[in-house]
């Protein structure tokens, strides 16, 4: 019997706990309902201010951040020191690796430069020995056998000019 008790005062706890958040939900719909309009022009408004004063935010903090930084230095003038070493460093290490990727792309570049240098060779050599000159095989790769460009285009779209006649500004008839 205390069993059945007790389970029905635990149903009975969450039912009240349940009605509270529905009492406390309802009561905020109803705050809703009846200040609506205030809520949206407080949105318009703040939709419009924002904005407008985000940059001066942005500039007050900036200014901020800069007098907070100066105090510190003023403070504590082997900060600044330490800071400057630090960024020196910084640099120092970019130079580094900016020389090293800059050495690495120059060496590819002549590797690259030498290959072609050995395929032109080759192909030179390999012509020579057929009997063509290095000129020839070059023209006939870059240029399409049907193509004749002095001879028009072969469809008959050939542009003509207008007649000219007396009328020409439209003012005869």
């Amino acid at each position: 019997m205390d069993m059945e008790e007790e389970i029905i005062y635990a149903d009975e706890e969450e039912i009240s706990y349940i009605e509270s958040i529905t009492g406390y939900l309802w009561s905020f719909l109803e705050f809703i309902q009846n200040n609506g309009w205030y809520f949206l022009a407080f949105v318009i408004l703040l939709a419009y201010l924002v904005p407008k004063l985000w940059p001066h935010y942005l500039k007050w903090s900036e200014q901020r951040a800069v007098a907070a930084y100066d105090a510190d230095i003023k403070k504590n003038p082997d900060l600044f020191k330490q800071k400057q070493e630090e960024l020196q460093r910084a640099r120092v290490k970019f130079q580094e690796e900016y020389e090293k990727k800059a050495k690495i792309a120059l060496e590819k570049q002549k590797e690259k430069e030498k290959k072609l240098l050995e395929e032109k060779r080759a192909q030179l050599n390999n012509g020579m020995a057929a009997g063509q000159s290095m000129n020839s095989s070059e023209k006939s790769k870059n240029s399409k056998p049907d193509y004749k460009p002095l001879m028009g285009s072969g469809s008959g779209s050939n542009y003509r000019p207008p007649r000219r006649s007396a009328c020409s500004g439209g003012g005869c008839g």
